[in-house]
């Protein structure tokens, strides 16, 4: 009757790692769906496009989207940087002139 026993512990061996394996799996996916949303927000995106992860082949092509597609944020600092260099710059400061009220009493 010892056969019955081992093999009454290997089950509990193996669904205690499976038990195990699933936490573990569990966790690790949590870290890397609160990487995504992190990094989708950053890029200007909203969080919810991580449900796309849920998605077989959309998953994919939604990655090559967002990769190579002009993020929101650059579109943003472009438009900044235009509107800088439209805007009248006025007197700009030249190395080695005097300026008009600096260090004069």
């Amino acid at each position: 009757m010892k056969t019955d026993d081992t093999t009454y512990t290997i089950t509990n061996l193996s669904q205690g790692a499976a038990i195990g394996l699933f936490l573990l799996g569990a966790v690790v996916a949590v870290v890397f769906i609160v990487a995504y949303i992190k990094i989708i927000t950053k890029a200007g995106y909203s969080p919810w496009w991580v449900l796309i992860l849920l998605v077989p082949i959309a998953n994919v092509v939604m990655l090559l989207v967002f990769a190579y597609k002009e993020w929101p944020i650059q579109r943003e600092l472009a438009a900044l940087r235009a509107r800088a260099n439209q805007a009248p710059r006025g007197d700009q400061f030249q190395p080695g002139a005097a300026q008009p009220g600096y260090g004069q009493q």
